[in-house]
């Protein structure tokens, strides 16, 4: 490889077996955290980088802005220092200090805002706060920001790559998709690559706000999660919407750990619980994928991890 850029995407689909219901579909993982920093948001930040590029909206030396729940930090962090940005991340000290020290050591600059309910519960008006804020530092000269909330280049590149990479790993068998939604944008891409083969789309969102369903915004624990009713969200792309509770995403996430070895996440757990409800509704014959989204390392100091 001539860059690091050339290790993201091409990730490993796995079957799940103990953690999947028996006589229920088979159920894949894709282990999105074998990306460069560990999550999926590798493929999301190279996408908006290499957009804007394209269109001459960034020159050598800029600073990239960006708000994030911690994930896309640290890939717009690795992308913008491969690439010759600065990268100056806006971020709630509710999430994980592992996130923070991530971003640090791959040169992001960090500006901290400060949280509703503080660590370890994110709540939509912490998300809120930091896209105002990132509104704001984008205004400065020689400033752009990424916007991953409204920003035009990711789902094309989800389509493109995770949504193509899905149909040919599993040779056009799959018949199901799951995922939960921090921006929407990855599910919305997978499903413009496979809804047109048939493929039944479920998205999950948290039950401690589930906006998208019509419920009340409130706390979650589910970190890379929103809780409302994202710019990217287009309801006639998603056959299901399911509810995650906190508690069932942080015990699928510790027994996927446990039982299978695959050391992930919460919104990991969390949507392993969406697919596995979804196995047992669509039966044998169904071929059902969801995401590891990003490696357990960034959880170490919160639960289930820090309980182990």
């Amino acid at each position: 490889m001539e860059s690091i850029l050339e290790a993201i995407g091409n990730t490993p689909l796995v079957r799940v077996r103990r953690c999947a219901p028996p006589n229920g579909a088979e159920l894949w993982l894709k282990l999105e955290y074998r990306n460069p920093t560990g999550s999926m948001k590798d493929r999301m930040a190279l996408a908006m980088i290499e957009g804007a590029e394209r269109d001459g909206l960034v020159s050598a030396g800029d600073t990239v802005v960006e708000y994030t729940g911690g994930s896309t930090g640290p890939a717009l962090a690795l992308v913008c220092r491969a690439k010759g940005y600065r990268a100056l991340i806006v971020m709630a000290d509710c999430f994980t200090e592992e996130r923070f020290q991530l971003m640090r050591a791959l040169g992001a600059e960090i500006d901290v805002v400060s949280s509703i309910e503080g660590r370890p519960k994110v709540t939509p008006q912490d998300i809120h706060n930091m896209v105002a804020r990132a509104e704001e530092l984008a205004k400065e000269p020689g400033h752009y920001a990424t916007d991953q909330f409204n920003n035009p280049y990711i789902i094309p590149g989800h389509r493109d790559g995770l949504g193509r990479e899905i149909w040919e790993q599993t040779a056009g068998r799959v018949t199901a998709f799951c995922q939960g939604m921090g921006t929407a944008s990855s599910l919305m891409g997978v499903s413009d690559a496979l809804r047109p083969h048939g493929v039944f789309i479920q998205a999950h969102e948290p039950a401690g706000s589930a906006a998208i369903s019509g419920g009340a915004p409130g706390p979650f624990l589910v970190q890379g999660w929103t809780g409302f009713v994202m710019p990217h969200w287009k309801p006639d792309k998603v056959d299901h919407l399911e509810p995650i509770p906190d508690d069932e995403a942080l015990e699928m996430t510790r027994g996927l750990a446990f039982e299978e070895g695959i050391f992930a996440g919460i919104s990991t757990g969390a949507n392993v619980v969406g697919a596995h409800r979804l196995a047992e509704r669509l039966g044998p014959d169904a071929v059902i994928v969801t995401l590891a989204v990003d490696t357990g390392f960034k959880y170490m100091s919160v639960s289930p991890y820090a309980d182990a």
